[in-house]
Order: structure tokens, then sequence, then C-alpha cells
């Protein structure tokens, strides 16, 4: 489906980067939107983000192709009943949450028919490191979760990897299960295990003199702690069971090391090894760039899942 306009219900980091990249793409499209935040909504038109803001939904979803729902997980699923009784046409509408199972949950039975949903979540590291500036280069290389609902229409699936490949991502196909038991661990576990590390510490009578002395490594451990703590509340509260299992695992491990260091084991230095063995060929099969690994497996996922949407 061409796509001329596109509205982003949501103007932060996300948002506003997603509007700069759509507006340096080959065939930009016209670019809305709509935030219950006025600053943000002038921060991302002075910047180039949006052609014109809408100052209501039905003004918001009026006209446009797709509706990206860029707010925090919380804000999706309050936004997908209200958009609903506004949507004109065929309209692919897609997210950027961090969870997917809820949110899609929610779309498929909420919105209608001719507003097919296709979750999406793009895996960019920069989105969650502190960074504070929107760029247009935000999402270029990164692997672009998409997890379509069970009734989107081809049309819709396509019209997604259309505008994940537009703003120079790579498709990855996923179930929303899938996507939120992965992302327990590789996400949403180190963000918990770095807010721990800072409250552990924090709570000691030495933090003071802790925190004059620590450097490069105690910053790099603990960097996650700075994101947004109710994002990742909602983010806790719409995958409660994924997160649970992972911080389980993750304390049988610490427990396992503390057993080690306490009892002077010799086979610590094993188990120290084993780590930096595993995340050596991680970085290795990762290559010159972030996603040389998932690119290939993405397209091949892809195409399985493209196979399917027109069988049907």
């Amino acid at each position: 489906m061409p796509v001329e306009q596109v509205t982003i219900l949501g103007l932060g980091l996300i948002g506003a980067s997603l509007g700069l990249a759509l507006k340096k793409s080959t065939s930009p499209p016209r670019v809305v939107g709509f935030d219950t935040n006025g600053d943000a909504l002038h921060r991302a038109a002075r910047g180039g983000a949006i052609d014109r803001s809408a100052g209501t939904l039905a003004d918001a979803c009026s006209g446009s192709d797709v509706l990206v729902l860029a707010a925090p997980v919380r804000g999706i699923l309050q936004l997908i009943p209200e958009i609903a009784s506004h949507i004109e046409g065929e309209t692919l509408v897609t997210d950027t949450g961090s969870t997917k199972q809820e949110i899609v949950r929610v779309a498929d039975s909420t919105l209608p028919r001719n507003a097919p949903f296709v979750g999406g979540h793009p895996l960019a590291g920069r989105l969650t490191a502190g960074v504070s500036q929107p760029a247009a280069n935000m999402f270029g290389g990164a692997v672009y979760c998409l997890t379509p609902s069970p009734n989107a229409a081809p049309w819709a699936v396509q019209t997604a990897v259309s505008l994940v490949e537009s703003v120079g991502a790579q498709p990855y196909f996923l179930e929303a299960g899938e996507h939120d038991s992965l992302l327990a661990a590789i996400s949403h576990l180190p963000y918990f295990v770095s807010a721990a590390l800072v409250g552990a510490l924090a709570a000691q009578s030495a933090w003071g003199e802790m925190g004059a002395m620590a450097a490069g490594g105690f910053r790099a451990a603990s960097s996650l702690a700075e994101a947004n703590p109710q994002m990742w509340a909602d983010v806790a509260a719409t995958n409660r069971d994924a997160i649970t299992r992972q911080l389980g695992l993750f304390i049988e491990r610490l427990s396992s090391l503390r057993d080690l260091v306490a009892t002077g084991d010799d086979r610590l230095v094993d188990e120290l090894r084993a780590a930096q063995t595993a995340h050596q060929a991680w970085l290795a099969q990762r290559g010159e760039g972030p996603t040389t690994v998932p690119t290939a497996e993405a397209f091949s996922r892809a195409g399985g899942w493209m196979d399917r949407f027109r069988r049907r």
C-alpha cells in the first residue's frame, strides 16, 4: 500500500527520531504528530520531525495510512481503544512498545477490521542508553521486531516491512509471546540488574566513599539505572512472568558465584572464564555491525511469515 501520510502518536525520543528518519527516507511521507505534552509537540515541529501537529486524536487519525503508537507501554494500551473510532479506511496500526503480548491482544480485540495491527519494537540500543536528542539515524542497522496480530492482512504486514526498511532498520518477525520471553532476558533483566546494583550500594553507609572512588566499571554496569522508572514499571507489569523467570535464573547464578567466592573454590575461575568466552563469542558473531547475524535470520523468518500471510 502506498504510504502518503504517517501519524506518530507520542513524540518522545523514539517517536521524534522515527519522524526524522521518515523525512530522510527515499520517498518521505507527510508526517503528522500528536502528543498530549505540548512541549514535546513543539520540539518535534521545530526539529523537523513532523510536518504538521494535530490537536486531537480525531485530527491525528484523519487521512493517515499508518498510525504509529510511540508512547510508553501503558500509554499504548490506553491509546488503542481511544483511536478505534477515529480510524478511516484501511489503515495500518503499529507501535514501538517494549512488550508485545498484551498490546497485540488488546489491539486485536479492539481495533476495527479496516485497521490491522502489526506490533513493532526497534532494538536500537541508543534508545535506552541515556541519549536524549532525537536523530534521523537512530534506527540505522538496528533489528526492528515485528509481531503481527493473527488477523493482520498481508498488505498490512508488507506495509510494516516497507516502513521499517525505509528508516534503515532490519525487520525481524516474532510471535508476541516469543518476543516478550526473549526480551525479558536480553533487555529487561539487564535493567533490573543495574537498578539492583545501584540500590544495593546506595543503601550502604559507605556509599559516599564508594561513589567518590567509582570509575568506568561501575559507570558501565550502572548506566541502565538512569532509564525512566515508570516506563520500566510498565514493562514489568506487562511481562511479569517472563521477567520473574529471568530474575530467578540470575539469582541462582549469582548465588552460585557467591558460594564459590565464600569457599575459595578454584572452580570460580572456570565460571568467570566461561562467561568471558560466551561474551567474546557473542561479540564475534556480531562482526563489524550490530546486526550481522540476526539480519540473515530475520529475512529468512520474514519470508516464512510473508508466505503464511499470502496463503490466507
